[in-house]
């Protein structure tokens, strides 16, 4: 991870980043982190407390995911574009279209957000391999495919980066600081839950 990032992350929780999550499968899916051992009490994990907050009312958390939010909206509109032509199913290419259209007016928000916190024209992620983003290899992957096993692998990337922005957004509403980034997040997570119902009727 990068050192910009540190505390940030720590507040939102681990969030795989590296390319040893990937599966060589024809749909692959990223590890799991491992069940505590059978028998034995879970521990409560540890408090954190938020970042300070640091001239214009943001703190690291507000900045970190922010960052975070703009490439994982960016890489999941270049799948969302895929699906939109190409789904066999009719109920998901008018899904996709629907998410294509909040996905992008979020990002403009983002982007607000990323310039009033100091933190505009920066993305740490690049490149990376990290549950939620979507990556060349995936879209690859979902390109390849014909019918319903496109329908199965789109759907299995985009779940993917639903349950991730509704992870880290509520992350980012507990330990943020800044309302427009706070507020943004909450948006962004009830507007997931819905999304995710929404492709769980159709299978996803």
């Amino acid at each position: 991870m990068l050192p910009a990032m540190l505390v940030a992350l720590a507040v939102l929780g681990p969030i795989g980043c590296g390319s040893a999550g990937t599966s060589s499968g024809d749909t692959p899916r990223r590890t799991a982190a491992a069940d505590p051992a059978k028998g034995r009490a879970a521990r409560p994990a540890p408090a954190v407390s938020a970042p300070a907050t640091e001239e214009g009312g943001f703190n690291a958390t507000d900045r970190g995911w922010a960052q975070l939010m703009v490439p994982m909206n960016e890489r999941t509109l270049l799948l969302l574009d895929l699906i939109s032509d190409r789904a066999s199913d009719s109920g998901l290419s008018d899904l996709a279209r629907r998410t294509t259209v909040t996905h992008r007016a979020e990002l403009t928000r983002l982007r607000v957000v990323l310039k009033e916190a100091g933190a505009a024209g920066t993305n740490p992620h690049e490149g990376h391999d990290m549950k939620g983003m979507v990556t060349d290899q995936e879209l690859g992957t979902v390109a390849a495919k014909r019918g319903k096993a496109f329908d199965d692998a789109s759907m299995t990337y985009l779940r993917e980066h639903l349950e991730q922005t509704i992870l880290v957004s509520r992350g980012e509403e507990q330990s943020g600081a800044a309302p427009a980034a706070t507020g943004l997040a909450e948006e962004l997570r009830k507007r997931r839950a819905g999304q995710l119902e929404a492709l769980g009727l159709l299978g996803g």
